[in-house]
């Protein structure tokens, strides 16, 4: 393998693991972190940055995820047959989105009730569900915290279903886009399956254009203008998350990630970025666990009335919390990926299949 080839391949670990740890800072910084942040009697700006933070790179961080997972599922939707992907890419991703979505509830509820002694939430999210028939409506509706999963096996099966037919299905997704960002369709689930199927479509059947675009080149300027333009307009309107924005920053982080690639070594996050279904998976549980831990002791001992606490927990507390969320899911993840505990990160008739590969 040449230089050149792994620079092609690491940039797209490279992404990958940069939007699994915007994922996870996402989920910590809201709503757990800003809900503190009326408490601080310090630290204000900073805690405030974090925040906005979050919010600007909205347009980025599940298009980009979504994009990615299209290219890398190309091979799947267009040259394999509908016996070779059915199990280890349909079913697989529905049974992790299922399993995955009872062991956060359950740990969730558990953890919950040991801490508070309550039901901590009343977020229409299925690991927050109070009864199983809860659980199960809010699961179907993909208002769950592992609702990519679910989002991406559906998305595998129209584009497959309709890949001769992908300028009509481009349409269909641009349409779906727009009714999302308008909340015309409802809840938060629902809204977010049709608004990212379009980046995964991008990802599987325009990747080439798009990543043409993405090179430092004077021709692309004027695509790049043009989107800019557009998304200026869409921004005029009131649309934060229009999808030109979305599709002009997915173009600047793919050219920032080969350009890291090729200037630095990106070991590390590239391991992260092969590693983002564990981390995607688990993250949350210990999030809940740490954060909610983290949040009730410093409020029993009236912490933020420390100007020095508020201005170190303002400015760090969304680091250290990554960091450990995400250090412990692959811990757990290295720990239980072995003997049946593999069948919690892929479908059990699978597992055979994915030895035989490593061994071959």
């Amino acid at each position: 393998m040449n230089n050149n080839t792994k620079t092609d391949i690491g940039w797209i670990n490279t992404l990958k693991g940069a939007c699994i740890l915007l994922v996870v800072l996402y989920h910590t910084v809201l709503p757990g972190f800003e809900g503190t942040v009326k408490y601080l009697t310090a630290g204000g700006f900073p805690a405030e940055m974090w925040v906005q933070f979050n919010t600007v790179l909205s347009p980025l961080r599940m298009p980009a995820f979504f994009f990615v997972s299209g290219l890398l599922a190309t091979n799947g939707i267009l040259n394999r047959t509908w016996k070779q992907v059915m199990t280890s890419r349909v079913m697989n991703l529905f049974y992790l989105y299922i399993l995955w979505g009872v062991i956060q509830w359950w740990s969730i509820i558990g953890i919950s009730s040991e801490i508070t002694g309550q039901r901590i939430s009343h977020n229409l999210n299925a690991a927050y569900a109070g009864s199983l028939i809860e659980f199960l409506t809010l699961t179907f509706m993909a208002m769950s915290t592992s609702w990519y999963l679910y989002g991406l096996a559906l998305y595998f099966l129209f584009a497959k279903l309709f890949r001769q037919y992908k300028g009509l299905l481009l349409a269909v997704a641009v349409i779906v886009n727009y009714l999302a960002v308008v909340k015309i369709i409802p809840f938060w689930g629902p809204q977010s399956v049709a608004q990212y199927f379009l980046f995964f479509l991008l990802g599987a059947f325009w990747s080439p254009t798009l990543l043409r675009m993405s090179e430092w080149r004077r021709e692309n300027l004027m695509p790049w203008v043009l989107l800019a333009a557009l998304s200026g307009v869409h921004l005029l309107m009131g649309l934060e998350k229009n999808l030109f924005l979305c599709v002009l920053a997915v173009m600047a982080s793919v050219a920032a990630c080969r350009w890291l690639n090729q200037h630095f070594s990106m070991t590390f996050l590239n391991w992260i970025g092969r590693n983002t279904l564990q981390i995607y998976v688990i993250h949350r549980i210990f999030l809940e666990f740490f954060g909610m831990s983290a949040i009730l002791l410093a409020q029993g001992h009236h912490a933020f009335e420390s100007a020095w606490f508020s201005v170190l927990w303002a400015c760090f507390y969304p680091l250290v919390m990554v960091v450990i969320c995400s250090l412990c899911s692959v811990a757990v993840w290295s720990v239980t990926n072995r003997g049946l505990g593999q069948s919690l990160f892929v479908f059990p008739t699978l597992i055979g299949l994915k030895r035989n590969k490593s061994l071959g």
